[in-house]
């Protein structure tokens, strides 16, 4: 965005998204590189704060005005996170398997 000009700026904020997913659809992702993986998670009061968020930013104008687009999605983002955490995890290491 930094060397769009702004001529082409339709506003000065934006919202920018790529992805939305809940615990149990994070899980299922980690899944596919840890076979048996497990979380447990208890809500807590800031689950209120959240409540309030919309349930999706709508980034039109961020494609439109600067060509935002994700490179991420799920299942790449817990690829990446899993390969670079790999070397820390219980003296295990995680190889991912590239799709």
């Amino acid at each position: 965005m930094a060397d769009t000009p702004s001529e082409r700026l339709h506003q000065r904020i934006y919202n920018v998204t790529a992805m939305s997913f809940t615990p149990a659809e994070l899980a299922e992702a980690i899944r596919n590189f840890i076979p048996g993986f497990q979380m447990t998670y208890k809500v807590d009061s800031r689950q209120n704060i959240a409540d309030t968020w919309p349930r999706v930013f709508d980034d039109s104008n961020a494609r439109r005005d600067w060509n935002w687009n994700h490179t991420y999605n799920l299942h790449a983002l817990c690829q990446v996170c899993l390969e670079k955490l790999g070397h820390n995890l219980s003296g295990s290491e995680v190889h991912a398997v590239r799709s």
